[in-house]
């Protein structure tokens, strides 16, 4: 016989209206929606380790009945914030995506939610950023992908939460200049191809990001997370991996990345922004500030696979790296490639980003770090 007084359990899929009646936005509520804001999807985990490093400077304190003194604002537990996510969803502020390719049930466990903004997130969102809540309508709609997609976007999220949290943990060593994601990235180089003919390559990253290292200046990277879908050598005249690397090789030869994107370093004497400056227009149209175009770049792929304890490649990784001598020895720089898998860094433990955990085309020269 079923308990008359228990609760019917919510649906994991679907919000319900009304479901939790007293619940008021908070400003903790408000860092949440600005953080999926940034970062398009998070998950639980990830949105933990965010929140563990958000304690305000000016932190607060009150004397409890007891006489201790105790801060006025604790971070979430694990029980809390999967309470509150929950009541987020169901008050329409975020929405729940779940990657459904998946295998699920007995010995898999439910599919893991993985968190975008919901409608209700747009005049808040809006009040935040200075954006309009169409503007953040419109983010909400673009969302609605289907699970390849929010597989990529997770492991993007994944590394970028990764690299703040492991450049926060330095003290002020590195220093995460920028992150930037999107389709105002997209580009193009004409070069060479292996026939020697001219051909036009896609430049089209994942993401693409800066550090500063105390003592050695700024480093900037490309990144590329690969899901194994795309062939590494197509057989007709389609995308593959080849063309990504003469891409970005010719990208770096001609100079292209510097005529991009560029600092702007204002008469304030704040940190300098970055500008990305779009085809059709001119560099000298970014007045009000002196300009420093960056000058170099490296490029992170993220492949399945593996590295074992001797520093060889193993599955995907090792067949793109062995395919290098067939693309020619130009493509084979130790300072332009760089290669690992995304379980050899934890946003747990964030510093494992900064380790050496980065593989060259040229395996025996050893694993390479990022800060080092």
């Amino acid at each position: 016989m079923k308990d008359p007084t228990r609760k019917k359990q919510l649906s994991r899929y679907y919000p319900k209206k009304g479901a939790f009646p007293k619940f008021v936005i908070r400003d903790r509520d408000r860092e949440i929606m600005k953080l999926i804001y940034e970062h398009r999807f998070l998950n639980t985990s990830l949105i933990s380790n965010l929140l563990k490093t958000s304690v305000p400077e000016n932190q607060e304190y009150k004397i409890g009945k007891d006489g201790k003194k105790r801060p006025t604002r604790y971070g979430f537990g694990e029980k809390a914030l999967y309470k509150r996510l929950q009541q987020l969803f169901h008050g329409r502020y975020l929405e729940r995506h779940l990657i459904t390719d998946e295998p699920v049930g007995r010995g898999y466990g439910s599919p893991k939610a993985i968190y975008g903004l919901g409608l209700k997130s747009a005049p808040i969102i809006a009040e935040i950023v200075g954006i309009t809540a169409q503007e953040v309508r419109n983010i909400v709609f673009s969302n609605k992908v289907k699970s390849p997609f929010l597989r990529h976007a997770i492991e993007i999220a994944t590394f970028r939460v990764t690299l703040e949290l492991a450049s926060q943990a330095t003290n002020g060593k590195v220093k995460l200049l920028f992150w930037e994601q999107g389709q105002w990235l997209q580009d193009y180089v004409v070069g060479k191809n292996e026939k020697n003919k001219e051909e036009r390559f896609s430049v089209y990253p994942d993401a693409f990001f800066g550090l500063q290292v105390s003592g050695k200046g700024k480093a900037h990277y490309f990144l590329e997370v690969d899901r194994g879908t795309m062939p590494i050598i197509a057989s007709k005249n389609r995308s593959d991996i080849r063309k990504k690397i003469f891409g970005y090789y010719y990208y770096r030869r001609f100079g292209k990345c510097s005529k991009r994107f560029v600092y702007r370093y204002l008469p304030d004497g704040t940190d300098p922004e970055l500008c990305i400056i779009p085809q059709s227009e001119k560099r000298n149209e970014y007045s009000g500030g002196n300009l420093e175009p960056i000058k170099g770049f490296r490029v992170l792929f993220l492949v399945p696979g593996a590295i074992d304890d001797e520093g060889i490649p193993t599955g995907r990784m090792k067949n793109i790296i062995n395919a290098f001598p067939s693309f020619g020895r130009q493509f084979t720089s130790t300072s332009l490639y760089w290669f690992s898998n995304a379980n050899m860094f934890q946003a747990d433990s964030p510093k494992t980003v900064f380790e050496p955990i980065w593989l060259t085309p040229k395996p025996k020269e050893g694993l390479q770090s990022l800060i080092e």
